[in-house]
């Protein structure tokens, strides 16, 4: 009957093997001639940190919005990594992130919406207020939670200023205090 009539490559599972075994090599040369591939093994190295114009971005940004918008003078050896338009409370609004030297991340939103929306708007998980610390004649508002990162936020009038990130406080301190 039909199963008489196969040929002998599919008559049993080692042969379905070796056919499979062949493809992947045939792909693996075809991919591989490609130069669109790498495998590195071993740990991860520590690259330059990608590097973007900030300032030409709020120039921009500021452009865009109703409210005022300014770039922190920030230390010198910080590197802007990212800027990007975000929506808060409907509006847009930029957020703009730096390496430290000691490779640590902080991220500044602005907004004229509400600090409960901004701080939302940054991350919705629930935080509790931890602490409030002046700076810059300003109460900077430090909102924690377990297994989350702090979020300092602060009101300054016609924009609201929010940090968040993986950094010391003396490094969003830093960048608040820069941002007012």
């Amino acid at each position: 009957m039909a199963g008489e009539n196969k040929p002998r490559i599919f008559t049993d599972g080692r042969d379905m093997l070796i056919n499979v075994a062949l493809i992947i090599v045939a792909m693996l040369a075809v991919v591989g001639f490609t130069g669109l591939c790498s495998f590195n093994p071993g740990a991860p190295e520590q690259g330059p940190v990608q590097e973007v114009d900030a300032r030409a971005f709020i120039d921009l940004e500021s452009r865009a919005v109703d409210f005022p918008v300014r770039y922190p003078e920030v230390p010198a050896e910080w590197v802007a990594n990212s800027a990007r338009r975000t929506m808060v409370g409907g509006a847009p609004a930029p957020v703009i992130g730096w390496v430290t030297p000691a490779g640590s991340y902080l991220q500044l939103t602005q907004t004229a919406a509400s600090l409960d929306d901004a701080i939302s708007a940054v991350d919705p998980t629930p935080r509790e207020l931890a602490r409030t610390e002046a700076i810059s004649g300003h109460d900077a508002e430090v909102y924690a939670a377990p297994g989350v990162r702090d979020i300092w936020a602060v009101d300054a009038g016609q924009r609201r200023l929010v940090a968040t990130g993986a950094a010391t406080d003396e490094e969003f301190r830093e960048l608040i205090a820069a941002a007012l």
